[in-house]
């Protein structure tokens, strides 16, 4: 399947790393993302922190046909919320 391929390769997790420093949402539409596994998919991440820390990225992969009007403001509110959540302890 598509998905064990990307986990075979590493393709996704470095993918992800490059999203650690990324100031807010990044989205990578089919070939874009460098990976042909997800040359028919779309990548829409965002990093959440800890203090001033990146600490890790919310993605989801989806068709690149997708609704990007509701998926991009909920990748970025749902990794604002979990930076709200991490900071508060």
């Amino acid at each position: 399947s598509r998905f064990e391929a990307v986990g075979q390769n590493g393709g996704l997790v470095h993918l992800f790393d490059q999203c650690l420093e990324a100031k807010g949402v990044q989205i990578f539409i089919g070939e874009e993302s460098g990976y042909s596994v997800l040359d028919q998919c779309s990548v829409v991440t965002a990093p959440y922190r800890v203090s001033s820390d990146t600490v890790g990225v919310l993605g989801i992969i989806c068709p690149t046909r997708m609704a990007y009007h509701r998926v991009i403001p909920m990748v970025d509110v749902t990794a604002r919320l979990l930076t709200a959540a991490l900071n508060q302890r």
